[in-house]
């Protein structure tokens, strides 16, 4: 499955004296991370209706560890989403794991299961 198929989106965090926002930015130079619909949830509901949105953000891109979700961190790279990698941090797993919805990996645009 291609990462373009699961509406994702560049974002970026904002805490203000309002609250903690997620920001959509238009390219990946900017983002702090990424948003995209859950693939097992995308495949069951066949489509996104009722699919839940997942969330990976880089502390190489200034997310410290207290801002949700965590703990998982991902390295960022590629030139946009077709060809986006999430690679691992340092300590940190490569795969994105979601407890009793998906485990997997994306890879030069692709969602491939762990």
């Amino acid at each position: 499955m291609q990462l373009n198929e699961l509406k994702p989106k560049f974002i970026r965090y904002e805490k203000t004296f309002e609250g903690e926002f997620n920001i959509v930015v238009e390219t990946i130079e900017e983002c702090q991370g990424i948003r995209f619909l859950c693939p097992h949830c995308f495949i069951e509901n066949k489509g996104s209706i009722g699919t839940h949105q997942i969330i990976c953000w880089s502390s190489l891109r200034g997310i410290t560890d207290d801002v949700r979700p965590r703990p998982g961190r991902w390295c960022i790279t590629g030139t946009g989403f077709d060809d986006l990698t999430l690679g691992a941090e340092p300590g940190k797993s490569r795969s994105v794991l979601i407890k009793s919805d998906w485990h997997g990996y994306i890879t030069n645009g692709m969602i491939t299961n762990a």
